[in-house]
């Protein structure tokens, strides 16, 4: 009796397996960066996103110390590219977060103990990571960029709990392994052969933003309501290059009559904000209009003049205050 429970112990060990990693790949793969304005795109960022190389590997990588997988890179586009625009944005292309940026004609070391860890489960896709270089002014659109790879890999799709393939080998064309007994090492020279080419298209789509700021608006002291002198300002935005748009202001937090007034508790003061021309501006007609596309690096200025109606009776005095809201239209 005991040397069968020996034997069936023996028998379980050599008949256990572990699934490892098989790998294939997808002609085509999309890294989307999903949309950041004009103003993000303009500024580097490491970690801007990640995505499918276009292989997948089911199972863990590294368990065997014979696995390999390599990657090169045929050709990278210089940066992404609005097609109507011509504008670019810079981008690296790398294996692992905060890595060695992909090269053109370069190929990889060995992938499978170290980067492609990470993978696990059942299935799962080896990611790159993609980092933005300063973009400077570009205007808003779709950016394509595209990545040509070669995936060279030989990996096995079972292995024993003393580390032996007992599952088969997987491997892309051109790549020769000598083996015995599920042993296996690379022919060296056979590297990296004609492997499995994939084109990762990386896309980042570029959205409209303004910005701006505006001179408050301080009319003084005086003792009455003819006494107050007007007040000349400006409101200067800057915009994504090629954008038209349109400036307004709100009637404030007591208009009535058809004029904005400031507030010192009950009591109100008149007063308006005027375009140049001398029509009040606003939010819906008399709105400031930016007919001509922005250059997007510069701020343009609209100017106005504030004055308070000289023909309403004098206020009590006091600190007179209204707040008016700016709203750009695109």
């Amino acid at each position: 009796m005991s040397l069968w429970r020996i034997l069936a112990i023996i028998g379980c060990a050599v008949t256990w397996r572990n699934e490892a990693a098989a790998c294939t790949t997808t002609s085509t793969s999309l890294i989307d960066l999903g949309s950041k304005t004009s103003f993000e795109a303009a500024a580097a960022q490491v970690g801007a996103g990640s995505g499918s190389s276009g292989l997948t590997c089911s199972g863990i990588l590294g368990l065997l110390s014979s696995q390999y997988i390599f990657l090169s890179v045929d050709s990278k586009s210089s940066g992404l590219v609005n097609s109507v625009t011509g504008d670019s944005i810079p981008f690296d292309v790398t294996t692992i977060p905060g890595g060695v940026p992909l090269v053109a004609g370069v190929t990889s070391g060995n992938l499978a103990l170290a980067s492609l860890l990470s993978l696990g489960g059942s299935s799962g896709q080896a990611q790159l990571f993609i980092n933005l270089d300063a973009a400077g002014n570009v205007a808003s659109g779709t950016y394509p960029g595209t990545l040509t790879l070669r995936w060279h890999y030989a990996v096995c799709s079972s292995i024993s709990a003393v580390g032996i393939c007992i599952g088969g080998w997987t491997r892309s064309a051109g790549i020769t392994q000598g083996c015995a007994l599920g042993l296996c090492t690379l022919t060296q020279n056979s590297i990296p052969g004609a492997g499995a080419a994939v084109t990762v298209t990386v896309r980042l789509t570029v959205t409209r933003d303004c910005r701006f700021d505006a001179d408050d608006i301080d009319f003084g002291r005086a003792p009455f309501v003819d006494s107050f002198a007007p007040v000349s300002g400006a409101l200067r935005l800057t915009c994504t290059k090629g954008t038209t748009y349109s400036v307004g202001l709100s009637n404030g937090n007591s208009f009535a009559n058809g004029r904005r007034r400031m507030g010192f508790g009950v009591h109100r003061l008149e007063y308006d904000v005027f375009r140049p021309g001398g029509v009040p501006w606003n939010d819906v007609v008399h709105r400031a209009v930016q007919s001509v596309p922005a250059l997007g690096n510069v701020p343009e200025s609209f100017t106005y003049e504030a004055r308070i109606y000289s023909d309403q009776p004098t206020p009590p005095a006091g600190v007179y205050q209204d707040v008016l809201v700016i709203d750009v239209l695109f």
